[in-house]
């Protein structure tokens, strides 16, 4: 009863949200809804339902159950709709492209060629649309409506990630605390989605790249958002979110972020802000760092952490299947879930990913496709970062690629489709090549002349001399 009253209560704020859209924006099939197709395929319904992950031998079988219909329904919609957003003859006028962008074109063409060689070709070429659909519907936008439709799409991400961990809350009190799993911790709950499922690792991601944007719009009002009072109250649920979840990586990826901030508050705060550093190290390091292990470790010993919880034991088991086709990998997603991990014995029962994007990337698209990934990603954020730095850009690229860096060495976010891929390459496609011309944009309905600088006597002013008849 709980899963058909939220399920219906989904498809109703859908059903207001592009009634809303048609009301108020005449291009919303090219922008808000096939990035809101995407934001729906990416919800974990099966574990809600069904009770978790499917076997490899049950997803060899049969690569498309009823959960991997519905994701597929809303994907090749939102293809569909890009696609003929892309084909259409409107348009900006300007490049679609940017280099990180284009790279990251290319390294979905290895994944596409992964399909000739994968263990499951079927399923190899769900995952390659999933990616592909990812790519063509911010690629549409920018084409639909140029940066005005690449901050529409930020501010459904925001949103979306704030909806989902709001719906985890929501689930601790509708199903009487099932949403908190016990562990063994000094903080002995840890904050799980019911319905849908979102894993505490996913929570405490959305946690810490929302405190980071909110943040970022705080200090410079760096794009359209909410009020600030709305803001700070989602920067303060993002964190209680993210200590909630217990995610130790994103504890990492907060101080990265934070860091990056502070150097582009600037240096009178950043020289403060270290120097009380010092002083409580320098009076009671030891103890802090004692006090803090338990919570950091989250009630593991040592060894098990250095192991990264299991993680090198996924890895180790991928290495191996990546030799097999070192050049173009064995399929997306694919050889990593049906081969390295299929037999591998682990305390969280089925693994579903290898828990690292260069691992997944190097087994499913080989060393060529990781590598033109990799390029794609610090070539974005050296971008944002360096424009950041010098005043020229936006901050909230940079901050959020930042700890988006870190994420991608314990989890998986750009290899694959889904709402981390959406958001990086939105971004991405925002941060435009500086060796492109393009023509300047001008309110519509004004002419020329209007928009011309003028003289003292209101003539339009010319680059010849005026003549004196």
């Amino acid at each position: 009863m709980g899963g058909i009253v939220a399920i219906s209560a989904m498809f109703a704020a859908v059903a207001i949200v592009l009634y809303r859209l048609d009301r108020t924006r005449s291009d919303y099939l090219g922008v808000e809804v096939p990035v809101l197709l995407v934001l729906l395929s990416t919800l974990t319904l099966r574990y809600s339902f069904s009770g978790g992950p499917r076997t490899a031998a049950q997803l060899s079988e049969n690569p498309l159950d009823i959960f991997a219909m519905f994701n597929l329904g809303c994907t090749g919609l939102a293809f569909a709709l890009a696609l003929l957003a892309l084909t259409s003859r409107s348009g900006t006028g300007h490049r679609v492209t940017t280099r990180p962008a284009r790279l990251y074109a290319l390294y979905a063409g290895v994944a596409f060629l992964g399909i000739i060689v994968s263990v499951n070709p079927a399923l190899t070429s769900f995952r390659v649309l999933e990616m592909l659909t990812g790519l063509l519907v911010v690629a549409a936008a920018y084409r639909t409506a140029g940066l005005g439709a690449l901050q529409r799409i930020e501010a459904l991400v925001y949103w979306y990630s704030v909806l989902m961990m709001a719906s985890a809350w929501v689930g601790v009190v509708a199903f009487g605390g099932a949403g908190l799993e016990r562990i063994n911790s000094p903080i002995p709950l840890r904050l799980v989605g019911i319905l849908p499922h979102i894993s505490s690792n996913t929570l405490g991601y959305l946690g810490v790249i929302v405190a980071l944007w909110s943040i970022a719009r705080l200090m410079k009002r760096d794009g359209a958002g909410p009020k600030p009072s709305v803001t700070v109250l989602i920067l303060g649920f993002s964190l209680l979110t993210l200590v909630a979840a217990q995610y130790r990586t994103g504890y990492a990826m907060f101080l990265a972020g934070a860091g990056l901030l502070l150097l582009v508050a600037g240096r009178k705060l950043m020289a403060g802000l270290a120097l009380i550093i010092v002083l409580v190290i320098s009076t009671n390091g030891a103890g802090i760092l004692q006090d803090a292990q338990p919570y950091l470790l989250r009630g593991q010993d040592t060894e098990r952490a250095s192991r990264l919880s299991g993680r090198f034991n996924y890895w180790t088991a991928a290495l191996p299947v990546w030799e097999q086709s070192p050049v173009i990998g064995g399929g997306l997603k694919t050889a990593s879930r049906l081969v390295a991990l299929a037999s591998l014995d682990t305390e969280k029962g089925s693994a579903s990913n290898l828990h690292s994007t260069w691992i997944e990337g190097l087994v499913g698209t080989g060393a060529v496709g990781v590598t033109l990934l990799a390029l794609s990603l610090l070539t974005a954020w050296w971008r944002a970062l360096y424009r950041a730095l010098s005043g020229a850009g936006r901050i909230v690229p940079a901050v959020v690629l930042s700890a988006l860096l870190i994420r991608t060495f314990t989890g998986g976010s750009i290899e694959g489709g889904g709402d981390t891929q959406l958001f990086f390459l939105t971004l991405a496609f925002g941060l435009r090549d500086r060796s492109e011309s393009q023509p300047p944009e001008t309110p519509e309905g004004l002419p020329e002349r209007v928009l011309a600088p003028l003289t003292n006597d209101g003539e339009p002013k010319r680059s010849f001399p005026r003549p004196n008849s």
